[in-house]
Parts: C-alpha cells; structure tokens; sequence
C-alpha cells in the first residue's frame, strides 16, 4: 500500500508500535474515535513525513524546535500551537497538536503520495496496552500496510509550545537526553513520572547506599521512581555489613536484596547513575541505547572532571563512610533537580 483513500482507517508499523490512523478530516476522526473508543478530550497526533511539513500546521516553531529537530524522524512527538485549519479531532482544547514524524520510509511515502497528513494513535482500545505484532490488533480497518513495528515502545511526547519544556509522556527518548540536548530541565506533567536507576558491580555496597539514601530524601515525591542494580549482581543477595551499618549511622533502614543489570530495567529507568567509568562502558557496549542516559553519580551537575565512587567491599568502615558521603553529596544535588519537576 502506497496511498491511502481519504475515509479509509488502516493498520501500519512505525518505528515505535502498531500504529491505527486515516488522511485528516473530520469524519474520519470520529471513526477512529470510536474504533479505539478514544475520550474526546485527548486529541489524535497528526504524523507528517518531512520537518519542513511542520510549519504548514503550527502557527509558530519555538525557539527550541531547531535543536530538537535532530531528533526528528524519530520515537518523539512534539507539542505545538496548532492552526486554525485542523480539524477538531487532532487540536486540544489549549489549541495545540501533537505532531510526529516517524522513522520508517513506507509510511513517509504513503503521507507524501497522499499529501495529507495521517491522524493516528496506537492501534488498541483507548487506555490499553498496544499489541506487538499486526496480527494481534483486534480492531475493524479498511487496509493494513505490512510490516514489523520497531522498538514497541510507545514515543516520548514533549509540549514545546510554552517557554518551559513539559514532558507529556515518557517514551524511548528519555528525560535527561532532552535535557542534555536542549541545555535546559524539562517539567513533568501531572501524573507523569521519572525513573532513577542506580549501577554499581555487586549491587550490594554502593548503589543500594544511594538507592536507599535517595528514598529518605524524596520520600515524598509520588512522581519519582528508584531502582538500582549490578552489572555483576547475582539475584537476591544481601546488603553489605559495611553499608547496613552506614546507613544505620544515617538513620536509614536498609531492606534491600541485589539485582542483575537486564535489558528491561534499563528501559524502564530515565536516568542511570554509574559509580566508575567501567560501569558506563559496559553498559553503553552492551545495550547502546543507554548511552544518552547513564552516567558518572559524581558528575551530575558537576562536570569539573571525572569522579568516581571507589568499591569499599572488604575495605574499613573508613572507606564505607568515605563512599557514603560522595554518594550522599550526589544525592542532594539530585534532590535539587527532583524537586523542581512538578513545577
């Protein structure tokens, strides 16, 4: 399939997960709207198969599109203050629209041989997770463009049509890669959640330390999630002596049980904090993916040089309390940055 006919709802692969849309027009997008049984109140993203299309559909690109365009096409939908000329379906009640351009060429080439833009949402019912492959979608369409989905995760929406960048959605561009690649921290929208991964070797001294100090600090923040793991971690072994008894000097409870590095929690975390360079590399060769997200605990907010976090197991409690304290005066910069999400 190389074009698609205006009425005509279809299946299609993407980058990201199975995608269910039609060419932009009303009637279509009360179609869709009940296929997925989709609430009124959130607004279809509109996919467009060239940058230079966008302009056509927003009424003015913010500053900070030219900078996040490098990641364009791509697993990320940007926010923006949409034009009078689209149609209701797609534009919120704020007046803006979702717009993404995603990185497979099929379905480029279908918006380009339409020449219109699709409107699309993934292809499920409304508040369900998206099915895998195409033959798993139990929804009634007019076509299906054939084709495996990529990553299966679902892309990152950013709202860039206000002066502060606001994350909408978290997705395969994390957080910290926006941050990084903007200059600028990014606000989380409510109910929208960040999580923090912590890696060191055993999982057993430096990143429970951290893992567990960082909860008694932000306990209270509902939007936070912490894990921590080990890039040579078995499953279930306890905390060290020497950091049990650290963090009771803190007044800090320590229930923790080791965890091996996988695939899946590394998805799962938007931030990965590292104890040694070693760490980070064996990571990044490992799962690639990691590389824009994973770096040195020490160096957060602070690129004076590199610092490390030395192993203190089998070392004096010296060490435990030395390691303690770089972990802690990490953490609290950390906390800095937390707090200011929900703003």
């Amino acid at each position: 399939m190389n074009r698609i006919k205006r009425g005509e709802v279809i299946l299609f692969p993407t980058d990201t997960v199975i995608g269910i849309g039609c060419l932009m027009d009303e009637e279509c997008a009360r179609r869709l709207r009940k296929i997925t049984k989709r609430p009124k109140e959130k607004p279809f993203s509109i996919l467009l198969a060239d940058k230079e299309d966008i302009e056509k559909w927003v009424k003015e690109i913010p500053p900070h599109f030219h900078t996040l365009s490098k990641l364009l096409p791509g697993p990320l939908t940007l926010i923006f203050k949409g034009k009078d000329i689209l149609i209701d379906g797609v534009l919120s009640e704020k007046r803006t629209v979702g717009i993404r351009i995603p990185d497979y060429e099929p379905i480029q080439d279908l918006i380009r041989n339409s020449k219109l833009p699709l409107i699309a949402t993934s292809a499920n019912i409304s508040g369900k997770p998206p099915p895998l492959v195409i033959e798993d979608v139990e929804l009634k369409v007019d076509g299906v463009v054939p084709g495996a989905p990529g990553s299966g995760h679902s892309s990152t929406i950013l709202d860039i049509s206000e002066k502060r960048l606001r994350l909408l959605r978290r997705g395969q561009i994390s957080i910290i890669e926006i941050e990084n690649l903007t200059n600028e921290e990014v606000l989380l929208a409510k109910g929208v959640s960040i999580h923090i991964l912590y890696v060191c070797s055993a999982n057993m001294c430096r990143s429970p330390m951290a893992d567990i100090h960082i909860k008694s600090l932000i306990g209270d923040l509902e939007y936070v999630e912490v894990r921590s793991a080990g890039v040579r971690a078995i499953s279930g072994a306890p905390t060290s002596i020497g950091a049990r008894r650290i963090l009771e000097e803190n007044n800090i409870e320590a229930h923790h049980l080791s965890a091996p590095v996988a695939k899946p929690i590394l998805d799962w975390a938007d931030l990965i904090f590292v104890m040694e360079e070693w760490h980070r590399n064996h990571l990044i060769e490992s799962f690639p993916k990691t590389s824009g997200k994973t770096l040195l605990l020490r160096n957060f907010k602070d690129d004076s040089e590199s610092k490390e976090i030395e192993d203190p197991i089998g070392k004096g409690i010296d060490v435990y309390r030395e390691t303690f304290f770089h972990i802690e005066t990490a953490n609290k910069r950390i906390e800095v940055y937390l707090r200011k999400k929900s703003g």
